[in-house]
């Protein structure tokens, strides 16, 4: 794994946080029943989230001398209603990403660089973060989450 590759991968891990923002953003205007209030509320201080984590994953890449990326995944995007939905694919995505930075963390060890080191510091943040909204997602849907 050299420092270009691990831009490219980076700049992945950019695009799904891109999505996320979409996702959340996208939703919270959909999201209907009796609760929607609540629910648009919890969406949109999800997409506040997801804005730092695009901010800071951008200012990584900068600093390794890459260029961010602003297109986010659109295929993961569905048009969903039901706020019991909207949360399952919250937790699909999230736990995409603790997967996928775990794996990365991994990568820049690899790296055997100051670089290497710094991304690793970077993405345990980035992986208590999105732990973090799973676990905070599940407790939330508790008993309407089957599989989970």
């Amino acid at each position: 794994m050299n420092l270009q590759e691990m831009i490219e991968l980076l700049r992945n891990d950019l695009r799904n946080e891109w999505t996320h923002l979409t996702f959340y953003l996208y939703s919270a205007g959909l999201v209907q029943g009796l609760h929607a209030h609540e629910y648009k509320e919890l969406l949109l201080e999800e997409a506040k989230k997801e804005m730092e984590h695009i901010s800071e994953f951008s200012d990584l890449i900068v600093g390794l001398n890459g260029l961010p990326t602003n297109q986010p995944y659109t295929e993961k995007i569905p048009t969903l209603f039901n706020p019991i939905e909207i949360m399952k694919h919250a937790i699909l995505l999230e736990q995409e990403v603790v997967e996928n930075y775990c794996k990365r963390m991994k990568q820049a060890e690899e790296m055997g660089s100051t670089d290497g080191d710094w991304i690793h510091i970077f993405l345990e943040k980035q992986i208590e973060d999105s732990r973090k909204d799973v676990d905070h997602i599940k407790q939330i849907m508790r008993g309407n989450l089957a599989g989970f």
